[in-house]
């Protein structure tokens, strides 16, 4: 056993700071958060979408979210390959249960894309467009455009004077 001779010492006298002055206000200790001066990199998300997909029933087996049965959006590289430790896009999502997501030995994570397409005859890309479809049909927006412009009905200048 090391037994020390010489007490641990301080180099520096700990640091107080002063007191605020009296109707000063105090300093802000949580950085404010910032607008991004860009938009963000990286794959489309939307909350949103992915809220609707959890409320359908398992593209495998049709169950729907119940006491024991949880749909899960799961992300596939349908409408594109992914980049490194990136989901794909939130609207490459499909509905499917726990068990076809994660759990049993036929699901998504423990066969692949490619395997798990095969061993229940899915078009994932097929699958994916119609929930966008369905998606922008009952939502009355395109989640792939950028902000609207309006359209006008004439082209203006001589042809709008005829």
């Amino acid at each position: 056993m090391l037994i020390r001779r010489v007490p641990l010492r301080r180099t520096v006298p700990p640091r107080r700071s002063a007191p605020p002055k009296s109707g000063a206000t105090p300093r802000r200790r949580v950085p404010v958060r910032r607008i991004r001066p860009r938009p963000r990199r990286g794959p489309e998300r939307c909350p949103e979408y992915l809220a609707w997909i959890r409320t359908l029933g398992c593209a495998v087996c049709s169950r729907v979210s119940g006491e024991s049965i949880f749909v899960e959006a799961a992300h596939t590289n349908a409408l594109g390959p992914r980049g490194m430790s990136q989901k794909t896009s939130d609207f490459s999502a499909i509905p499917l249960c726990s068990a076809h997501h994660r759990k049993d030995s036929d699901s998504y994570h423990r066969l692949g894309e490619v395997g798990f397409a095969k061993e229940h005859g899915l078009n994932l890309e097929e699958v994916v467009r119609a929930l966008n479809d369905s998606y922008r049909r009952s939502h009355h927006r395109a989640p792939h455009s950028g902000p609207q412009v309006p359209v006008t009905g004439s082209r203006g200048g001589a042809d709008s004077r005829q």
